[in-house]
């Protein structure tokens, strides 16, 4: 069994998802999620977590950043109706610490944002593993460490941030009064993400 694997980056294609690592004498073809395949520069080299996906006449070889995120990848492929598509899509739409806050507190809206994942499996999800989530230990640390602070300190330090990334005070209040209204898990980075986004297609000049 391949527990990881570390080479040189010598292909990838954007239609599949997929890159080949070079290690020397062989390349191994992995299916990665789209943030990774993003980061993943080519000819350089990459030290990638492995899972061997195996069903019937199919052998592939998934690739992840980190060993947390790659047990999460199991645990979900674990889920009824759930396969290693569908799990990299959440995997790419949230990144394996905020999917795992988002299955603890069975949010099925933010869950059914990935691609391909509907009302009703994002609820599975969150009725299979939200107790699984709870008792893994890198969860629980994450979860101890981000989480919510008080309103008005997140909102002062969010301000903060926008204003030292140089956009206009009265647009930063403007920005924070519409998004803090919103009920969420969110922690200071996941309310700056949304900030930035709300902002990016303004005209500041």
């Amino acid at each position: 069994m391949i527990g990881f694997l570390s080479g040189k980056i010598i292909s990838k294609t954007i239609e599949s998802g997929q890159i080949i690592v070079s290690t020397d004498t062989v390349g191994y073809e992995l299916t990665v999620s789209k943030l990774l395949f993003d980061r993943l520069p080519l000819n350089e080299r990459a030290t990638l977590w492995i899972h061997t996906h195996v069903r019937e006449d199919i052998l592939q070889l998934y690739g992840f950043e980190t060993e947390q995120e790659k047990q999460l990848f199991r645990i979900l492929i674990g889920v009824s109706g759930l396969g290693p598509r569908t799990a990299l899509s959440l995997l790419s739409e949230h990144g394996p610490e905020r999917l795992a806050q988002f299955i603890i507190h069975k949010d099925t809206a933010s869950i059914s944002q990935a691609s391909g994942v509907g009302k009703k499996l994002a609820e599975r999800i969150a009725l299979e593993l939200s107790s699984k989530m709870e008792k893994l230990t890198w969860v629980a640390q994450f979860e101890k460490i981000s989480r919510p602070v008080s309103a008005p300190r997140l909102r002062e330090d969010l301000t903060s941030a926008l204003l030292n990334l140089g956009y206009p005070p009265n647009h930063v209040k403007g920005t924070l009064d519409r998004i803090l209204e919103e009920e969420s898990t969110l922690g200071f980075e996941g309310w700056l993400k949304a900030a930035l986004k709300e902002m990016s297609g303004r005209n500041y000049g």
